[in-house]
Parts: C-alpha cells; structure tokens; sequence
C-alpha cells in the first residue's frame, strides 16, 4: 500500500471489473483517499486501498484500488512561457478595445 501521487497509473475494481485507472487528485493522505480517472473518463471519487477497507466496507464499497501499476509524468506544463512584453501587448489591445478605439 504505497502513498500515490497524481500521474499513478493503478488497477482499481469499480463494480467487479477491475480497470486501469490513473491518480487525479489525492483528497487525504492520511486515509490514503484518491480520486481516479477510468480510461473511459468515468472518474471515481473517494477510492482506497482494498486492504485499508474493514468487513462491512468491503460488501458495500464500489470501488477500490486493487495493484500499482507504473508513474506517468502529469502533462502539466510547469514553465511560464509568456513574456512580460506580450502580456502588456495584451492589455493594451484590451483597453483600446474596451475603449472603443479600434481602428482597421
């Protein structure tokens, strides 16, 4: 039972089957709750490790993450790329229109 990180690829069991699911937001790290996105984009909120769950949980919980798979890098990108004299190109575009002075 490993703690996750968004970009986990784990198998989870959602109504019998189990599924590849990836890690999209960890909600509690101390319950170790995820919320996981299916292949399907079904998203599943509030999953644990299958051990983590106690005899009645285990009858009644939908879902639950059975194995670890493997980390994918999240395809978030981390670098500001935008210039400080674009930006400012930006706003003045938006004041002269704002302003009604728009000439073509």
């Amino acid at each position: 039972m490993k703690h996750l990180k968004p970009g986990d690829q784990v198998i989870a069991t959602f109504l019998g089957s189990p599924e590849p699911c990836e890690v999209i937001e960890v909600t509690d790290k101390k319950k170790k709750l995820y919320k996981l996105r299916m292949k399907s984009g079904t998203i599943l909120p509030s999953v644990t490790w299958f051990k983590l769950l106690d005899a009645k949980q285990k009858k009644n919980k939908p879902w639950y993450i059975l194995k670890y798979v493997e980390h994918i890098k999240p395809k978030v990108i981390k670098d500001d790329k935008i210039n400080r004299s674009d930006l400012d190109t930006a706003i003045d575009q938006q004041r002269t229109f704002i302003r009604g002075e728009i000439k073509e």
